[in-house]
């Protein structure tokens, strides 16, 4: 069989945006996390961060997705503008595979930077962290995380049936 030039053209470009999007992405050196100002300032850069988490595939740049992860826990940790509960559930969603927990992290953070009058709305950042968490497991699933019945689960839901999860959840 033959394969057209234009398919493998595509799949060609295709790559080659996907390769160039993934090293997109510099850690900042040197970070300064002193004052509300200074989280201010790293904004952009966490968003680019959770960005990359969420599009690289986790069997790549381990490296990287390490550096990436303690950037991002550094800002996590010390922010005014972000306050995440961590309940019981979300674990439960990571225990197959923990590196989905920066990946819930990361949606909810990003959530909230992008809607700030919403930072005090706990289901919408659980929801924004489990869609993140949806997208990179599926994205990935048997390439890098293991098979997982819970979030296979939340990926059949649609929004109004997740959205009435996390409220039980959170109840």
């Amino acid at each position: 069989m033959k394969i057209p030039k234009s398919i493998v053209t595509s799949i060609l470009i295709i790559l080659f945006i996907q390769t160039s999007l993934s090293q997109e992405f510099k850690i900042p050196n040197n970070v300064k996390l002193e004052s509300a100002e200074d989280y201010k300032k790293y904004e952009t850069d966490i968003l680019n961060c959770i960005n990359w988490l969420e599009n690289t595939p986790v069997n790549q740049n381990s490296d990287k997705r390490t550096l990436a992860n303690a950037f991002l826990m550094q800002w996590a940790t010390g922010t005014p503008t972000v306050t995440i509960e961590m309940q019981a559930f979300q674990l439960d969603l990571t225990k197959k595979n923990p590196e989905l927990l920066m990946i819930f992290l990361g949606g909810w953070i990003k959530y909230v930077i992008q809607n700030p009058s919403e930072k005090d709305n706990i289901e919408s950042g659980n929801i924004a962290g489990i869609n993140s968490i949806i997208k990179v497991y599926s994205a990935n699933k048997g390439d890098g995380l293991k098979k997982d019945k819970r979030i296979e689960k939340l990926i059949k839901m649609d929004t109004s049936e997740l959205q009435k999860w996390v409220a039980d959840k959170l109840k």
